[in-house]
C-alpha cells in the first residue's frame, strides 16, 4: 500500500525496523517505537495497521518477560519482519 494516511509514522517504523533487524536498537527500542507509532494511527481506514501493532507489542512484551535475554532478538525478530512486510 502506497497511499498511507499518516505516510511519515509508517516511514520511520520501517527505519525502526530495519534498524532493529541490523542490530543497531534494542529489543526495548523497537518495542518503543511500535507502540508509538500504534498510538498515533486513529484513522479507522488503517485500523487494521493499528491492531497489527498492538499485537505485535504485546507479543514483544510478552517474549520480554518470558525468555532468556540470550534467546530475545530471534524471537522478537519474525515479529518485526512481519510488520516489515506488512508496511512495505
Amino acid at each position: 500500500m502506497s497511499d498511507w494516511i499518516y505516510p511519515e509514522i509508517v516511514e520511520s517504523l520501517k527505519k525502526s525496523c530495519s534498524s532493529f533487524l541490523g542490530g543497531e536498537i534494542t529489543v526495548q527500542d523497537i518495542q518503543t517505537q511500535i507502540y508509538m507509532a500504534e498510538n498515533q494511527i486513529v484513522a479507522l481506514d488503517e485500523k487494521w495497521l493499528r491492531t497489527l501493532l498492538f499485537n505485535a507489542e504485546n507479543e514483544i512484551e510478552l517474549l520480554i518477560y518470558t525468555t532468556d535475554e540470550s534467546q530475545l532478538f530471534n524471537l522478537v525478530k519474525p515479529v518485526v519482519q512481519n510488520i516489515l512486510s506488512k508496511v512495505s
